[in-house]
């Protein structure tokens, strides 16, 4: 029998100042757009606030025809508060373009790039070892000039990052795409250590991206992924066009996981890019008040924090709490009730929420007399086992 509880969500719909800076909201514009398809969660937006939740607003009217939209829904009433401003209404029932207000209708349905990349076919390149992370150098482009100079020499637009492919590679096959990043001071990404690996080396089922921080850091080397103009979006942005042209990737199937800074990263990266990260698994890490305008499209999230983690606790307003009740409202979630996660996890303590779309699950890991971990092997395991099978949107 499976039993269902309730949590009681965290308010983060108030800006605080804290020790990290406070976020960023975007200021809807625009008419309305079109819905796409044929039946979906978009349509025309609802008034825009700061902060429009893309593609999941619209109002309740009849069905359009995906095609002409000639019978789109209305405007959407009020969603929930993002961040200390009203997003675009979350109730659309149909697709068409409507008569939007002033917010914007982003994918339809939190939906973003799909397909095979542009790598699928090309021969592998010279010095790629698969079954192993090999060292890669990129340069990175976008990087706003008014961010702190990286200490020691070391350099914001000259980066790392480190590529395992999945053994027997083959390019004709389109593979998921899953970038880890490890906490503070860790070791440079030569084995999978710090990289936060789902699966073991020599594995035949995805690509893995091993991130890396600038090294030294100011205090110490981490992911430098807080403030609106963080230069690890770019950074990320970088390494998936460069991967996405070189090997076959399933652009519909990229994730993002970390521990301790990692996991702040996977956040910061999964509310900038969604619809083009499908799901973020984390453990430890918290919400970055100051951090890049959120682009509001739904992600599956598989989010673990220690039941007595005093390094990155659970609670305030930069907790994972708050950062799981912001996912929560992204994906149109509805109450707070859970279920224990059907996926096998033992000593994750974990909890699906019943009322999230079948397509972006949120499941809930709060092991007891656990402090700062990463979850163990169990959770790496129920990771993948998740990944793997989730239903497209």
């Amino acid at each position: 029998m499976r039993r269902s509880s309730s949590i009681s969500l965290l308010a983060v719909g108030v800006w605080i100042a804290a020790a990290c800076d406070g976020g960023s909201a975007v200021r809807g514009s625009g008419a309305g757009a079109a819905g796409m398809g044929t039946t979906g969660l978009a349509g025309a937006s609802a008034t825009g606030g700061a902060g429009d939740r893309a593609g999941a607003a619209g109002g309740s009217g009849a069905a359009g025809d995906g095609a002409t939209g000639t019978a789109g829904g209305g405007p959407g009433a009020a969603g929930a508060t993002d961040a200390g401003a009203t997003d675009a209404g979350a109730t659309g029932t149909a697709d068409g373009t409507g008569a939007g207000g002033s917010g914007t209708a982003a994918a339809v349905g939190g939906k973003g790039p799909t397909g095979m990349s542009e790598g699928c076919g090309s021969a592998l390149p010279a010095g790629e070892t698969p079954g192993k992370y090999v060292h890669h150098s990129i340069v990175v482009t976008g990087v706003d000039p008014a961010v702190k100079p990286a200490t020691s020499g070391a350099s914001w637009t000259n980066r790392d990052y480190y590529l395992d492919l999945p053994t027997g590679y083959d390019p004709s096959i389109a593979y998921a795409l899953m970038f880890g990043g490890g906490g503070c001071g860790g070791a440079l990404v030569t084995n999978g250590n710090g990289a936060f690996a789902v699966l073991p080396g020599n594995n035949t089922k995805a690509i893995q991206i091993g991130l890396s921080y600038v090294w030294p850091q100011g205090g110490g080397a981490c992911f430098y992924d807080g403030g609106a103009n963080t230069p690890d979006l770019p950074y990320f942005d970088a390494i998936l066009k460069e991967v996405e042209a070189k090997f076959c990737v399933d652009k519909g199937k990229v994730f993002v996981g970390g521990y301790s800074s990692g996991a702040w990263e996977a956040y910061t990266l999964g509310f900038a890019r969604g619809g083009v990260i499908r799901g973020i698994s984390t453990a430890a890490g918290g919400l970055r008040l100051d951090r890049p305008p959120g682009s509001n499209i739904p992600m599956a999230a598989l989010l673990l924090t220690g039941g007595d983690d005093t390094t990155n606790p659970a609670t305030g307003p930069t907790g994972s709490d708050a950062a799981m009740n912001l996912i929560l409202q992204i994906n149109g979630c509805k109450g707070a009730d859970m279920v224990p996660w059907e996926t096998p996890c033992a000593g994750c303590a974990c909890n699906r929420f019943t009322g999230c779309p079948a397509a972006y699950p949120v499941v809930r890991c709060r092991p007891p007399n656990q402090m700062h971990t990463d979850g163990g092997g169990a959770f790496k395991t129920a990771i993948w086992a998740t990944w793997s099978t989730l239903i497209a949107p």
